[in-house]
Parts: structure tokens; C-alpha cells; sequence
């Protein structure tokens, strides 16, 4: 394996199979974004990217013994068609796929796998209502489902943030998180949402520092489960 890589599809056939077969591997995580609108100053592809920096530096904490698989790119976005755009999944085909990728771990042998999620329409609690038998597949592969932005407190955005209290679409918190960690996907002239104006650099570095800080919690957690 490459140092410090932790990206499933960048191995090849044979670290891959050697790194599960010694036991190297105790993980992985699946991360799941969107192609949506993001108002007219952030990149449709902001969930996507976002939850997949997250996902490598919260894996990076347990180099080499957890893997990140490619980010599923494109979700349940319907409720974003008639505000400019998106590419949307329906929810059943979305948690079928997902669940297909966990089930593909579990069969080339990685113990745990966390399903980590970076876009509000596929929060769990707005799936399983239309899904549950899907939601339910994904359960019985003991596969660990996590919203990256709920890993931090209340506290936390009470103390940080002056609007939102949340991971607030294309607003305060989307567009910190994008000063710090891409801003060549920021159009800066084009900042016409309130909440977005409230957006600064200091915020989006203890937007980072809390969920990376949180998702690496809820990967303990899972590894150190029985």
C-alpha cells in the first residue's frame, strides 16, 4: 500500500487482498454525497467533495487499518429539481446501491463498514420511511449509518456559528467549510444568501476540526464494537 493512502480504488488487486487477508484492514468507510444546487456561489458537487475530505482525514487517523471507498456522487435530490437543479436519485435505487457496495465489502471481507453521509436528503430519517425494507438489508450487515455534520454537539454551533445551528444549505456553515478546504470552488461574486455572507474562514477551520473530530469518534466506536 501507498503511505498514508487510504482509498480503496487506488490499491491494486493484490494490496488490497493482502492488506484484508492479514487483518490490516478493520474497516471502511462509504461516502455518500450529491449533485445539487448550492445556491449561485458554491459547486453542485459541494456534498460530494465535502463528505469525502472527511472521510479521508477521519480514516487517515487509523491508517493503514481503515479504507475509504469512491464517494457516491449523485443522490436523493428531488427536492432540489425545481430550485435550479440537480441529479437526483430516487431513494429505493439510492439505498439499493449502497447497500450493494457494503455488501461487496463484507464479501471481500471487511469487518465493519460505516455508510457516511454528506447530504440532508439522505439523512436516515428521510429514507427509511419510504425504503425500510431497503434500510433494513443495510441494518443486517451490521453496517453503521452516520450524518458527518451530527457528530457535532449543539453546543458546538451555538458557540461557532451566529445563524445556523446546522449544516444550513449553501449558507454559513457550507461556505466556512468551503473557505478552508476548496475555495477555488467558491464564486465569491456571486455571495447573495444571507447566511452565506456570515461565512468565514475561522468558522469553516472549526467546522472542519469538530466533524473530523466527530466521524473519527463514531469509526472508534464501530471498530471497538464486538
Amino acid at each position: 500500500m501507498l503511505d498514508n493512502n487510504v482509498f480503496l480504488g487506488e490499491l491494486t488487486r493484490k494490496e488490497l487482498g493482502e492488506a484484508i487477508s492479514s487483518g490490516t484492514i478493520k474497516g471502511a468507510i462509504v461516502p455518500t454525497g450529491a449533485t445539487e444546487q448550492h445556491q449561485d456561489h458554491l459547486a453542485m458537487i459541494h456534498d460530494t467533495v465535502s463528505v469525502t475530505e472527511i472521510a479521508k482525514r477521519a480514516a487517515t487517523n487509523f491508517y493503514p487499518h481503515v479504507l475509504v471507498t469512491p464517494t457516491v456522487p449523485m443522490s436523493v435530490s428531488e427536492h432540489h429539481m425545481d430550485r435550479g437543479g440537480a441529479l437526483t436519485i430516487r431513494p429505493d435505487i439510492h439505498l439499493e446501491y449502497v447497500h450493494d457496495v457494503c455488501n461487496s465489502l463484507k464479501r471481500l471481507g471487511v469487518p465493519k463498514v460505516m455508510v457516511l453521509n454528506g447530504h440532508g436528503g439522505n439523512k436516515r430519517e428521510n429514507l427509511e420511511p419510504v425504503a425500510p425494507d431497503v434500510m433494513k438489508r443495510i441494518d443486517d450487515l451490521g453496517v453503521t449509518y452516520v450524518t458527518y455534520w451530527e457528530t457535532a454537539s449543539q453546543s458546538f454551533y451555538e458557540a461557532n456559528l451566529e445563524l445556523e445551528r446546522s449544516a444550513g444549505h449553501a449558507g454559513e456553515f457550507e461556505t466556512s467549510f468551503a473557505m478552508v478546504v476548496f475555495p477555488e470552488r467558491i464564486r465569491p461574486n456571486e455571495v447573495n444568501y444571507d447566511n452565506a455572507k456570515l461565512a468565514t474562514i475561522p468558522k469553516g477551520g472549526h467546522i472542519l476540526d469538530a466533524v473530523v473530530a466527530g466521524v473519527t469518534e463514531r469509526v472508534q466506536q464501530m471498530l471497538d464494537e464486538a
